[in-house]
């Protein structure tokens, strides 16, 4: 996103602020219809609005429940793009990548480079992948962001990963996607390559 559409964005943000002082959910999701281009910056300003308006109301020192944020972000995105066009291009295009070599030129396009393995995570929405690699794969696959991680969401819940199998137990399923760093790790590769990666997710 650039400077311009950020400052653009935070204006928005601004002014419906001014104007809602304590927005509901369905005042966000209006807005978000309103100002589609900026559906993610108005999606992150909800969850901090909400996770600060949570602090005002306590006098107990205030410390985000991560996994709940996740989930409940998650409720709001689904029910944002339920009936989305957004959501349905964005599928598509993200089950058209399905050749080896297609998957290796979306690899390389978003800065992965040849880890195919880390895109397969992605697309599957088992590994949680950094802003700067959404914000990428966004932009070549011409989909709105926003619609990407409700995809990648749902994908996660439609698939069983056995997070391990071994000395006669029964395997485990992961019950969230792996980190960006725990997924970069496990590759084990080279440490110029490893740094390199898990710079992608610096700005995190």
């Amino acid at each position: 996103m650039s400077k311009k559409h950020r400052s653009d964005a935070e204006q928005v943000i601004l002014d419906f602020l001014d104007q809602h002082p304590s927005p509901s959910a369905q005042d966000w999701k209006l807005l978000i219809e309103r100002f589609p281009r900026h559906a993610c910056a108005i999606a992150d300003a909800a969850v901090v609005r909400a996770a600060g308006d949570t602090a005002d109301a306590s006098n107990e020192p205030y410390e985000l429940d991560e996994e709940l944020a996740n989930r409940t972000v998650s409720k709001a995105l689904s029910k944002i793009h339920q009936t989305s066009p957004n959501l349905a291009n964005a599928k598509n295009k993200i089950d058209a990548i399905h050749k080896p070599a297609e998957r290796r030129e979306t690899a390389i396009a978003v800065g992965i480079g040849r880890h195919t393995s880390l895109l397969n995570g992605i697309l599957s929405g088992r590994t949680r992948a950094p802003s700067r690699v959404l914000d990428a794969l966004a932009a070549k696959l011409e989909v709105q962001r926003l619609a990407l991680l409700e995809v990648f969401r749902r994908n996660f819940e439609q698939t069983v990963v056995p997070a391990f199998k071994g000395n006669g137990t029964k395997p485990k399923l992961a019950a969230a996607p792996v980190s960006w760093e725990e997924a970069v790790r496990g590759l084990n590769l080279p440490e110029e390559e490893t740094t390199r990666l898990l710079e992608l997710g610096g700005e995190d």
